[in-house]
């Protein structure tokens, strides 16, 4: 139900000193919340729309969250052909998944009404991360729509600046100084989300950071709830409406249900909406909005309850000894739990009518498709609480592991031969392969967002392909929990990469995840680390990760290490560590209840650092330090730093001279402004001829360097110019020919003839380079200056001219070598 309403409301809010502000009834009208959230110049719109009934047949709950980065925000034109924006960016897809972690858990157990929020950037001045306002606003969007969100929820980012805790740090800051950036969002009563980077921070470090952002997070939920008193729509489904059907009309669905089953149970729920006709109003739709909503909330959990005892009265028992197949393999552990399931639905006997008779007598009856339903949610529902309570009460995992025990682990690198490193990291039943490429500066990604980032020479991608849990499925391109665990997993390693000035390699890690039960993202980060060291990456510290678990029933509670997939999917947390030994690289955490106190927090980030040590031991027998060489099919990088002003010399006239050299050494070559010279080769002894090469072609000549094969490129009746190298040429003075007169240069010398020369004298002030004669070569053979002056004395005369040289004209070349003076050709 869409309702244009101009129902306007502002709200302001100080966070770490810079406020933020909510506004609604403004734009987006027609959407069912809409609210634009600014700070500095970021501005966001941010929109909720639901739909009244629930997606037929859905299991799950269908919310959807997309964040659009508009590149007119930032005064961009998207870049690429189309100049349009396309498939959303990254971050943009990462910034969707921190709004839908916290939120999803957050609805009326069983609502299945498709929701969707979209999250548009309108204005970004850079300075203020537009992440943060994206998830604010979509909370604030959901309240003030009349979709029943159990919120708000608040977001903060809190960095590390000078060893000082910052709330909301600017961009710039967060870029270029931060050892943390942490994201965390949560109610007024606990944190929901943490996602963070950080450069090996301690865990009590972290803590005090978790602290005062929770402490801030309470200010933007307080705004929020005075947002909605003020232009919040009355929810779908309320409360108080609930409460009073339960009051008037479980007995009559009750009655309903033992006379004529579950299915029947709808037409009590008819009979008690009210009518509408053409005299209604917008409140009378309201009204009956919210009765069927909550009518529809009390049958659900009616509909449960009647078969709810049943199943539990007749199988808790098979249910108690189902929870230990989770030892077995998963095609055993799914066959026995399709065999119990399937004889529940087909075998239980339930107290009211459950469908149509099937023969004559006492021949069987079947069950309808909703009864059905509703016996396998009964016997989930009863195994889950098996399942937990089994873990939190009497500490007995499924496997049968201790809280702190973490499965069998194997290792090993160089498993892929033609890869730059390779590393398999197997951990219980979830196997990763990563493969490492190293590549030239000029492969590394460009970056077209919403951020001051513009390149990127680390990338960290992550594959789960359907066969790594035994399905099928289709192969289109990375999904967005793939993109989420690849940046999780960069996140990790990003501190630990050296800088481009001490190994200036792009470099690519492709996570192949082979097999999943259990954090296939922390076995990234493991296997990830062991291709590093096994390509030679110079990294800081091997680094390692573990996931989390916490299951709770009451004041019983169990902080689970290393947990599989049953343990994450029927857990009360999912709390990803990556780090040191010194300290926490990246952190992810999703909690879904709202008791976790710092107790529990400070006592998984113990139980993590202790597993993360454990796993590092593991990793480290398969290679105990980084490799001293790189991979024999590794591209080399040498560097040779060069003069500014010989930038231009380098390059030559259209690149001539750069192109050139490739050629000629099969190597590529990339100049940096500051004049850092990055040469890529496969083979040492070409790259070593290369440097040899510019450095020959930038260097100023000196007094005793000697230059061979140079070419004479005019001569006057007193001496030959020889070019030693582009640009730059020096004077060979008839006197310094050989031991002995000779009366005209070309009597011996020639323009074009190749010579072997010294230089003799370097002066600076007028711009002059004296040379000697060493040797001339002749037809592959050389001639000494001894017999050069032999010939002059047999030489026919000249006429003697008036030619003497002019000191600063001996066209030392110009600015870099970039041409210099056109040379004059006697």
């Amino acid at each position: 139900m869409a309702i244009a309403t101009e129902r306007q409301a502002h709200v302001s809010v100080t966070v770490g000193g810079r406020e933020i502000t909510f506004e609604t009834g403004k734009l987006a009208k027609q959407a069912d919340g809409a609210v634009v959230v600014r700070s500095g110049d970021t501005m966001v719109l941010a929109t909720a729309q639901g739909r009244m009934e629930p997606r037929e047949g859905a299991d799950f709950f269908p919310l959807t969250v997309d964040v659009e980065e508009r590149m007119y925000a930032a005064g961009k034109i998207p870049g690429g052909f189309f100049k349009r924006e396309g498939r959303p960016t990254e971050r943009a897809i990462l910034t969707a998944r921190m709004i839908d972690r916290p939120i999803r858990p957050l609805w009326p157990k069983g609502y299945k009404n498709e929701t969707q929020v979209i999250c548009t950037v309108l204005s970004a001045d850079l300075v203020t991360a537009h992440d943060i306002l994206c998830i604010n606003g979509a909370s604030a969007a959901l309240m003030v729509s009349p979709l029943p969100f159990i919120g708000p929820v608040g977001a903060v980012r809190i960095g590390i600046i000078d060893g000082e805790l910052v709330v909301n740090p600017t961009l710039p800051e967060v870029e270029e100084q931060a050892e943390l950036d942490l994201i965390v969002v949560g109610t007024q009563e606990g944190l929901t989300m943490v996602e963070a980077g950080a450069n090996e921070v301690p865990e009590d470090k972290l803590l005090e950071a978790l602290d005062l952002a929770h402490s801030e997070i309470k200010k933007l939920c307080e705004a929020q709830l005075d947002l909605q008193r003020q232009a919040g729509k009355a929810k779908w489904l309320d409360d108080s409406v609930t409460e009073e059907i339960e009051s008037e009309h479980p007995d009559a669905i009750r009655d309903r249900i033992k006379a004529e089953g579950l299915r029947a149970a709808d037409a009590a729920v008819e009979e008690a909406l009210p009518r509408l006709s053409m005299d209604s109003t917008e409140d009378d739709v309201l009204t009956q909005t919210q009765r069927k909503m909550s009518l529809a909330t009390v049958l659900e959990r009616l509909r449960l309850e009647a078969v709810m005892q049943p199943v539990r009265e007749q199988f808790e028992t098979d249910l108690r000894a189902l929870t230990d197949a989770e030892q077995d393999s998963k095609e055993l552990k799914s066959a026995k739990r399709q065999l119990l399931f399937d004889r529940i639905v087909d075998t239980v006997e339930l107290p009211f009518p459950v469908g149509p008779s099937v023969g004559e007598g006492e021949a069987a009856t079947a069950k309808d498709s909703l009864t059905k339903n509703y016996v396998k949610r009964a016997a989930e529902a009863i195994y889950k609480e098996l399942v937990r309570r089994k873990i939190a009460v009497d500490k007995n995992r499924p496997d049968g592991r201790s809280p702190e025990e973490i499965r069998p682990i194997s290792c090993e690198v160089g498993v892929s031969p033609r890869t730059h490193g390779s590393g398999l990291f197997t951990r219980g039943q979830t196997q990763i392969m990563s493969l490492l490429t190293l590549g030239t500066a000029k492969e590394g990604q460009r970056i077209d967002d919403l951020s001051l980032e513009t390149d990127r020479r680390f990338m960290h991608h992550y594959n789960f392909p359907p066969y790594s849990v035994g399905e099928t499925g289709f192969m289109r391109g990375p999904k967005r929990r793939d993109i989420g665990h690849g940046a999780l997993a960069q996140r990790a390693l990003e501190a630990m990469i050296p800088p481009a000035s001490e190994f200036p390699y792009t470099i690519r890690i492709v996570s192949e995840t082979l097999e999943s039960n259990g954090s296939s993202s922390m076995g990234s980060v493991c296997g990830s680390t062991l291709a590093l060291m096994d390509a030679g990456v110079p990294i800081k510290q091997p680094v390692s990760g573990i996931a989390m678990g916490l299951v709770k029933e009451g004041d019983d509670y169990v902080i689970l290490t290393d947990i599989q997939g049953a343990e994450d999917h029927l857990g009360d947390m999912d709390f990803k560590v990556a780090g040191t030994r010194e300290g926490i690289t990246a952190l992810q955490m999703d909690i879904k209840i709202t008791g976790v106190t710092r107790e529990i927090m400070e006592k998984a980030l113990e139980q993590a650092k202790e597993a993360r040590s454990t796993i590092l031991d593991k990793m480290l027998e398969a290679i105990p330090e980084v490799r001293s060489e790189l991979n024999v099919n590794a591209p080399r990088i040498s560097t040779v730093k060069i003069d500014q002003e010989k930038i231009g010399m380098v390059i030559g006239k259209g690149g001539e001279t750069i192109r050139a050299l490739e050629s000629e050494y099969e190597v590529q070559i990339d100049i940096e402004e500051d004049g850092t010279i990055l040469i890529y080769a496969t083979d040492g002894t070409k790259a070593a001829a290369a440097i040899s090469a510019i450095e020959s072609l930038t260097k100023e000549p000196e007094v005793g360097d000697e230059f061979h094969n140079a070419k004479v490129v005019k001569t006057t009746q007193f001496g030959a110019f020889v070019e030693l190298k582009k640009g730059t040429d020096g004077l060979l003075h008839v006197s310094n020919v050989g031991p002995g007169r000779v009366g005209h240069i070309e009597d011996v010398i020639n323009r074009g003839d190749i010579l072997d020369v010294i230089v003799q004298e370097v002066d600076k002030a007028r711009g002059r380079i004296g040379l000697k004669l060493i040797l001339k070569h002749e037809n592959g053979s050389t001639v000494s200056p001894e017999e050069l002056i032999e010939r002059a004395k047999n030489a026919p005369p000249r006429e003697r001219t008036e030619e003497r040289p002019r000191g600063d004209r001996d066209r030392r070349g110009g600015r870099g070598g970039r041409g210099g003076r056109d040379r004059e050709r006697s």
